[in-house]
């Protein structure tokens, strides 16, 4: 079983299109193999009543949620906790219009060899477009990872788009104090702390598209991704992420 986890926040004018498009893939490639799991991160708009009508309709999809607002990092974790056995994929909800969905099947099989598959960007055979402010910010997050983490050696740790088998994932999760962006780097920084093998698979990426939304603030996620590589170093110095 793949548990197919969605996080979203107050993403009423994108959450159907791309729900949709999502679970009709899943449905044509995994056949009863699945459920999507949409996780609302304590939206205010009409994202809730939109997802409620999704899930009358679509019958492996299901809904969890809480408020308020608390990031996509506890989004995921969350979600995770209401799933048992097999594998857990999360991404982003604009998969369906940023990548080629053809993905997901190469991380369900990677997914048999590492218990930790990562959908990279920056692989020499990736094909990234991406909008210049969120560049110049990747690439500035990219180099500070390789400086505060030398030993991590993951080309693409906040890609919003990893593979886990579940129950290891809730063992790495129980030792996160990540609630945000910054929750990604730090399960992986769990991850090599105890030996756990991670792959990364190459990806298509465009964020070029004229219907690209996002619940990114540059300035504000960037600080959030500065002040969470000190946190997350400071825990790893301390031995907190010993499982």
């Amino acid at each position: 079983m793949i548990h197919f986890v969605i996080p979203f926040y107050n993403s009423e004018a994108n959450l159907e299109e791309n729900v949709r498009a999502l679970y009709q893939f899943l449905d044509a490639h995994l056949g009863d193999g699945f459920e999507l799991v949409l996780s609302n991160d304590g939206s205010t708009d009409r994202s809730a009543e939109i997802a409620g009508r999704l899930g009358r309709s679509l019958p492996r999809l299901r809904i969890v949620g809480y408020a308020p607002n608390r990031g996509r990092g506890f989004a995921v974790r969350f979600a995770a906790e209401t799933c048992s056995g097999g594998l857990l994929i999360y991404a982003d909800l604009d998969l369906p219009r940023t990548t080629d969905l053809s993905s997901i099947l190469d991380m369900k099989e990677a997914l048999v060899r590492y218990p930790i598959v990562i959908g990279s960007r920056f692989l020499r055979e990736s094909a990234a477009d991406r909008r210049w402010k969120r560049k110049v910010v990747g690439q500035t997050h990219r180099l500070l990872v390789r400086l505060f983490f030398p030993r991590l050696k993951i080309k693409d740790s906040d890609a919003g788009f990893k593979g886990f088998r579940v129950e290891q994932l809730k063992k790495m999760n129980s030792v996160c104090l990540e609630d945000r962006w910054s929750w990604d780097l730090e399960i992986l920084t769990v991850a090599r702390a105890n030996g756990i093998g991670c792959l990364e698979i190459p990806i298509t990426w465009n964020e070029r598209h004229e219907r690209y939304l996002t619940s990114v603030s540059v300035i504000k996620d960037g600080w959030e991704e500065l002040t969470g590589l000190v946190r997350i170093g400071r825990r790893l110095r301390k031995g907190v992420y010993r499982l």
